[in-house]
């Protein structure tokens, strides 16, 4: 699972995510600087399979991928591509548009159900749904946050953590970095399943990832642990560049 939420900012965004996972899983290697089609982006690597789960890249774009559930089973006799990799494939992109349009060229019956949130400076949040039937677009998911996912056996999980998050807002008047920061380290309403930083005896919430993109930078701050854990973060930074449009050396034409 993962519970995602931002504040929107002058020429930019700050965002936290946390990383709910199996404690059987593999743990995650922190944020690496990475390049695609001439696009840097930041991303840290999955354990297990060696993709990635958020990332963001120097136009400011940020994806956070999570497994979806719901009523469908995966095939016995197929081999499925790591949804982890699929994020890693899209983060040259530069708005949320080619995002989609690239996910809808896929042939997504080779992935296993998945949700995508897009989020662009200046954008509303996109989020994309594949069920493992049908795609899904939500264009506009601003009201949504915070984004929670959750299981079967826990549906109500988004309207707990979002009613928290409401209620905070109300009760300390403001809406501002410092108040994001403890909504995601927070144990409420006890440490466990509903609460933001999770707790459970099977999984848990396993990092932080906080991303800041302002006009002239773009910076990943991983905590490779529960957040209500002090440790050192990792950090890395990024120009941002406002614009990229490399010529292609085949056509010369401008890539999307």
């Amino acid at each position: 699972m993962c519970t995602v939420s931002w504040l929107r900012q002058a020429d930019g965004y700050v965002l936290l995510c946390n990383r709910d996972e199996r404690r059987t899983r593999k743990p995650a290697a922190g944020p690496r600087l990475a390049e695609r089609h001439g696009v840097r982006f930041v991303a840290p690597v999955d354990g297990d399979h060696g993709g990635s789960w958020i990332g963001v890249n120097q136009l400011g774009l940020w994806l956070c991928r999570w497994n979806r559930y719901g009523d469908w089973n995966a095939q016995a006799n197929q081999s499925y591509t790591s949804r982890g990799l699929l994020l890693l494939d899209l983060l040259d992109c530069q708005h949320p548009e080619c995002v989609l349009a690239r996910v809808a060229g896929m042939e997504l019956q080779n992935f296993q159900p998945f949700t995508m949130a897009v989020l662009a400076v200046g954008k509303p949040a996109m989020l994309i749904e594949w069920t493992g039937f049908e795609c899904l677009v939500q264009h506009d998911a601003e009201l949504q946050m915070p984004l929670t996912s959750s299981s079967t056996k826990q549906p109500d999980i988004h309207a707990v953590r979002h009613q928290h998050l409401q209620q905070t807002i109300s009760v300390t008047g403001k809406f501002d970095r410092d108040l994001l920061w403890e909504f995601h380290r927070s144990h409420l309403p006890a440490a466990g399943p509903y609460s933001v930083c999770m707790h459970r005896d099977d999984a848990a919430t396993a990092s932080l990832s906080v991303v800041t993109v302002t006009r002239d930078a773009v910076q990943f701050v991983y905590h490779g642990t529960a957040p209500c854990v002090e440790v050192e973060a990792d950090t890395v930074v990024l120009a941002r560049s406002l614009r990229w449009a490399p010529l292609s050396e085949s056509s010369g034409k401008v890539r999307s």
